[in-house]
């Protein structure tokens, strides 16, 4: 009897060694996490600030899933121009033409000092063996293109109201003026997107939205007759 009160004894004083040990290991690890936590933390409230920021700055909001610039204003071919100095306009593809021409490879931009006429080839954007022609939304003269948009094409996808700008032209009237901007901007947008997800809704025989957000990449899942239809009725307009 004395041999077991002993072995159980000793057992206990076991277990509770073991114990004892677990809740040290236990609390050196959390003593370790919490600085790493807290620079996790830190960090990732940086980054979603510095993304407020940013989309402060820009002007973005969400409109059903994609981005617009409230600040800009838009052409019927998806294009955004800014207006800067001496009244010079910068122009870009928005989100929506970003999601037409998915898998952007090479994007061809006009020489500075040429003229472009308002409707006319400007820009050429290749995605893969396809291509598609951008018309210039106001007649003018180009003053800069941005070299590294034709360095770098997927920034027409990642950044397309900022770094995946195209060119700045001098326009010869004031005739862009009448491009929507602000609420008229994204009323006409809010349109446009649910023009698109019916277009590949008809087009692929399937749901191609989930509650207003384009999901499906049309350069990969269109055929070249409906790319190209797509592109027609959205990018060439």
């Amino acid at each position: 009897m004395e041999a077991l009160l002993a072995l159980l004894t000793g057992a206990a004083i076991f277990m509770v060694g073991l114990l004892v040990r677990l809740l040290f290991l236990v609390a050196f690890v959390a003593g370790a996490l919490v600085p790493v936590l807290a620079v996790w933390g830190i960090y990732h409230a940086a980054e979603r600030t510095a993304l407020w920021l940013k989309a402060r700055r820009l002007g973005l909001v969400e409109v059903e899933g994609l981005l617009l610039a409230k600040n800009r204003r838009y052409t019927p071919a998806h294009t955004w121009l800014d207006e800067g100095r001496g009244g010079r306009l910068r122009v870009g593809l928005d989100d929506l033409a970003g999601h037409i021409v998915h898998g952007v490879t090479a994007v061809a931009l006009p020489l500075v000092g040429s003229t472009v006429a308002a409707g006319r080839p400007a820009v050429t954007i290749a995605c893969g063996a396809r291509t598609a022609v951008i018309p210039a939304p106001v007649t003018g003269t180009i003053v800069a293109v941005n070299a590294r948009v034709g360095n770098h094409p997927t920034l027409l996808r990642s950044s397309p109201y900022e770094k995946g700008w195209l060119f700045t032209v001098r326009p010869a009237s004031d005739a862009y003026l009448s491009f929507p901007t602000g609420p008229k901007a994204q009323a006409w947008f809010r349109g446009e997107e649910a023009r698109l997800a019916r277009f590949f809704e008809g087009e692929l025989g399937l749901a191609a939205a989930d509650g207003g957000e384009l999901i499906l990449p049309p350069s990969v899942l269109l055929s070249e007759e409906k790319w190209r239809q797509a592109v027609s009725s959205f990018l060439e307009t």
